[in-house]
């Protein structure tokens, strides 16, 4: 298996994808590289010897190894002395690939941003969130990381599955649109909007749940619980949409909206908590809208103190209805 994968490597036959894995083993594997550096020194002796009768040879005999069958392969001189420059640096200790450096980082701080993967998959990613794939992805697999929020739809393809980690959640689709929540240290919420979706814990065995559109699933923190259920709030895609929509919503799930769409912290009275709040705000600021829901409740005689940054407290009366 070694000796055909060095032939294949030398002789230029391997996928790049295959050319990566190759170099990171020759990296990691020290019988690897002894084997290609013999293998490269047979070579060089072969080819020496001859140079002086053939000028411009066509093809090249790499040398057997361990009494392996000599593979005659159309070869670029050019292809094998980078082959060989690469055993030298690997040699020497100067080489190395690292997986930090084949990973691609996709960040937001503090506004949402929208991208599209390789395989052509577009993900809006949330607030203070962060998404990582290595370089393989869209042409091995389509494997990513997610830490904290974000929108996919996404493209496609049979063949490779699209699947995301979150810690304690593992998320698998061919093509869709969905929603996901995987903050540090909370519940990981899933919303489907279109096709279907399999969730399942990375912590419990056969722990998941086959999803489709209209539908959500909530899975605890340590990915020990799972609950579904139809989507009855379409207001999960307002951060990125910016659209609240309320029909009789008690007050309680409007702040948890708010604090969802906008990344702020709200403290309000408990009294206000089943306050219901009919009304649609679309492209507003937090301000107006909390000055529209203020002039909503005149009985209750709602006040706003912002606390610091990103955090304030909404007092009030509970409602008379």
């Amino acid at each position: 298996m070694m000796e055909t994968l060095i032939a294949k490597y030398l002789s230029d036959e391997m996928s790049e994808t295959e050319r990566l894995d190759f170099e990171k083993q020759l990296v990691e594997d020290k019988s690897l590289r002894d084997a290609l550096e013999q293998c490269l020194t047979l070579w060089h002796k072969t080819t020496t010897t001859t140079t002086s009768k053939i000028r411009k040879p066509s093809y090249v005999s790499i040398p057997a190894i361990k009494g392996t069958t000599v593979v005659k392969r159309s070869v670029s001189y050019t292809f094998l002395k980078i082959a060989a420059t690469l055993l030298i640096i690997l040699a020497a200790g100067y080489y190395r690939i690292s997986t930090s450096a084949r990973l691609n980082k996709l960040v937001t701080g503090v506004e949402t941003k929208e991208f599209q993967l390789r395989d052509g998959s577009v993900v809006k990613l949330n607030a203070n969130s962060k998404i990582t794939y290595d370089n393989d992805f869209g042409i091995s697999h389509r494997n990513i990381k997610l830490t904290g929020g974000a929108n996919f739809d996404v493209a496609k393809n049979q063949y490779l599955p699209f699947v995301i980690s979150t810690g304690y959640s593992r998320i698998e689709v061919l093509g869709t649109s969905f929603d996901v929540h995987a903050y540090p240290g909370k519940t990981v919420e899933l919303n489907v909007a279109k096709g279907q979706v399999k969730f399942s814990s990375a912590t419990v065995k056969n722990k998941e749940k086959i999803l489709k559109a209209g539908e959500r699933a909530v899975l605890s923190e340590r990915g020990t619980k799972m609950q579904s259920q139809k989507v009855k709030n379409q207001n999960y895609t307002a951060w990125w949409t910016r659209k609240l929509v309320f029909e009789e919503t008690p007050f309680r799930e409007v702040v948890k909206n708010l604090e969802n769409t906008y990344w702020v912290k709200i403290d309000f009275s408990k009294a206000l908590a089943d306050c219901k709040l009919s009304a649609i705000y679309h492209n507003e600021s937090l301000e107006a809208v909390i000055r529209k829901i203020v002039a909503t409740y005149p009985q209750s005689a709602i006040t706003m103190v912002k606390l610091k940054e990103n955090h304030i407290k909404l007092e009030g009366k509970a409602c008379a209805y």
